[in-house]
């Protein structure tokens, strides 16, 4: 079995096993070959009350995770330009209330800490568009885990028309010709290109993505990213003080 179909594998079985185990606690021991992990935990407030579950769990797992706890899921694009996205680092400056970005690096790899010290900013500017935008080129990761409820939005904006194209967790369910999407082909580049980022995971040029989900759909255009990459969406919602029964096993 080749490397990312190796990767893919033990990372599906944590998946599965997530989304159909009975508690936190009954999660598959990581293997000795353990695929290098990012992960991206969303702290804003409407996580707050099982985030230490989650963690604990994912460090449990995968020890040696870089994992990055930033406030939100959302993904602003401003004209065409993910918001904090790029390679160039923004000065971090966080808010004097609210949940911020860790700066915490004590549990981190190397390459968690280099990332953190130089990203810090653009995540805190741009949460998940940043990261996602940031960690797609980041082949020294084999896979990036999205931990969220996914209540936010994709916003894209023009200069001097305002809004033009939106993903809110409303309409998710939704055929994707009822979504109105008034951007032009320079102002879709940007999905384009995380699209292309992602497949390139198939064939080990890339991390491959996965989303786990307390409450509702990803944006779509993470869920497109995370099948081109071979990964996955999965629905925890049970983990959430008031989700529905824990499925049995």
């Amino acid at each position: 079995m080749n490397p990312p179909r190796l990767i893919a594998t033990i990372l599906f079985a944590l998946l599965a096993a997530f989304a159909h185990a009975a508690k936190v606690g009954e999660l598959p021991s990581a293997t000795t070959s353990a695929p290098r992990i990012a992960v991206y935990l969303d702290c804003s407030n409407s996580m707050a009350a099982y985030l230490p579950a989650v963690e604990a769990e994912v460090r449990k797992q995968f020890p040696d995770a870089d994992v990055f706890s930033v406030p939100a899921i959302k993904v602003w694009v401003d004209g065409s330009a993910v918001r904090g996205g790029g390679l160039a680092g923004l000065p971090h400056r966080p808010s004097a209330s609210g949940p911020r970005v860790s700066v915490d690096t004590s549990r981190m790899t190397p390459v968690g800490r280099e990332i953190l010290s130089r990203y810090a900013g653009n995540f805190e500017v741009g949460s998940v568009g940043a990261w996602v935008d940031i960690l797609r080129r980041e082949k020294r990761y084999d896979a990036l885990v999205i931990f969220s409820d996914f209540n936010d939005q994709v916003l894209q904006t023009r200069a001097g028309a305002g809004t033009v194209y939106v993903d809110d967790a409303a309409q998710r369910g939704l055929p994707e010709a009822e979504i109105a999407d008034m951007r032009t082909v320079a102002e879709k580049v940007w999905e384009d290109s995380w699209v292309g980022s992602f497949e390139a995971a198939k064939a080990g040029n890339g991390p491959v993505l996965y989303l786990f989900s307390t409450r509702h759909p990803a944006t779509r255009v993470l869920q497109k990213c995370a099948e081109v990459s071979g990964g996955k969406f999965t629905l925890v919602d049970w983990l959430r003080p008031d989700g529905p029964p824990r499925p049995a096993n």
